[in-house]
């Protein structure tokens, strides 16, 4: 079975067994499985869990972000001798001599690991809603986050927010068959919302699963409509961050940026 080694720095602190099958999660409460105590480490910051022979590291949508060979991930499958970075510390993945080979042997085909992954990150993505505190929506108002790119959090201050190609959208994206209004985000009773597809013959997806009709978003969900990638969650209702005009999202601006030298944000 694989081992996770932690350092801070150059110093090994400690090193953790995963068990096939088993998820551990990494944070900075005392309730994750790896306690990184430091404040630049969000509360439940990434969580790592195996699919057979394979195991995936996803980012919770962390504020510092989480970094595998210096490159920023939302979901990615681990290799022997990946370099996981959560900033201030470092995490070493490998495999007990002997291990590496059967863990990557090629048994699987690409379309099989490619459905796999997507369950895999589905799962995870429902999973998150069910770690938020009970009072979550008290005092707060849906957000949304672009998980690629530089662009501001949306604030949704408007009854219903439009995502689509048209200029008149809230949210406008590029994509091939992406409908002039692809999908509205409404608020509902009990401070929720939902999603609703609205239009085109390309459907939005929300946690990578195709929305024909309505779904309720909970907080963490994962949102993609065309070029856009994003991230559902509760912020503050004072917090205004950025701008509340439209937001154009084109596929060139989609592609996030890499991280600098040292691995930071």
């Amino acid at each position: 079975m694989p081992v996770l080694t932690l350092y801070a720095g150059k110093e090994k602190l400690k090193a953790f067994r995963l068990n096939p099958g088993g998820a551990l999660t990494i944070g900075r409460l005392d309730k994750n499985t790896i306690v990184l105590d430091d404040p630049a480490v969000s509360n439940y910051h990434a969580e790592i869990e195996s699919e057979g022979k394979q195991y995936f590291i996803t980012d919770y949508q962390s504020r510092n972000g989480t970094f595998v060979n210096k490159e920023l991930v939302i979901s990615r499958q681990l290799n022997h001798g990946d370099q996981i970075t959560i900033p201030p510390y470092t995490l070493i993945f490998g495999f007990l001599q002997g291990e590496e080979n059967e863990a990557s042997s090629p048994e699987t085909s690409q379309a099989t690991m490619h459905i796999d992954t997507s369950d895999h990150r589905s799962r995870l993505a429902r999973s998150l809603s069910e770690m938020a505190e009970p009072d979550t929506k008290k005092g707060k108002v849906g957000c949304l986050e672009c998980l690629k790119g530089d662009r501001d959090s949306l604030v949704l201050s408007e009854s219903v927010v439009r995502i689509g190609k048209s200029s008149d959208c809230d949210i406008v994206v590029k994509g091939w068959m992406v409908g002039h209004t692809a999908a509205e985000i409404a608020k509902v009773e009990g401070n929720s919302y939902v999603l609703r597809f609205a239009g085109g013959s390309r459907k939005p997806k929300v946690n990578y699963k195709p929305v024909s009709k309505e779904v309720r978003l909970n907080e963490f969900d994962i949102i993609e409509v065309g070029s856009a990638s994003l991230q559902f969650y509760y912020c503050k209702s004072e917090i205004q961050p950025g701008s509340q005009q439209t937001q154009e999202i084109g596929a060139d601006e989609m592609m996030g940026g890499a991280p600098d030298e040292n691995g930071g944000a």
